[in-house]
């Protein structure tokens, strides 16, 4: 029940965010995209530090896959946290670094790098909660 509790919150927070205006949403679905349980999460249309998009957009799906094939997640629930590095931020499931904002990602959004994570990890999260149905899921 406290699962089915917090998932709702989580979702509920996730309506929320969306309707806010200035929210990033995909005009369309492209190569860029990255979805989870088939919930948009982000787009990644800007190289950064050294890497490609297209580079950045493989990194992050593999990096998805570990967090998606981790057993303890399913077991103990995952927490998905967006904190500042340096100029960047990074979005978090437990204490594995999953994406990357970057102020590249940020610039014309009129939000700093962690705002902007706080709106991944959120849509990360929820699209957890839909691919790890079994899981507990938690957004810090």
């Amino acid at each position: 029940m406290r699962a089915a509790w917090i998932v709702a919150v989580v979702l509920a927070s996730f309506v929320a965010l969306g309707t806010m205006a200035g929210s990033p949403q995909p005009a369309t679905a492209g190569s860029n995209d990255i979805y989870v349980g088939g919930v948009w999460v982000l787009k990644i249309a800007h190289d950064a530090s050294g890497y490609s998009a297209e580079q950045r957009v493989l990194e992050v799906e593999k990096r998805i896959t570990e967090v998606l094939s981790t057993p303890a997640f399913r077991t103990n629930g995952v927490v998905v946290s967006a904190h500042k590095s340096g100029a960047s931020a990074v979005v978090t499931a437990g204490d594995m670094n999953v994406i990357t904002v970057t102020p590249q990602d940020a610039a014309g959004t009129g939000k700093t790098t962690l705002d902007l994570a706080r709106q991944v990890a959120l849509r990360f999260a929820v699209g957890l909660s839909h691919a790890m149905p079994d899981a507990t899921v938690h957004v810090f």
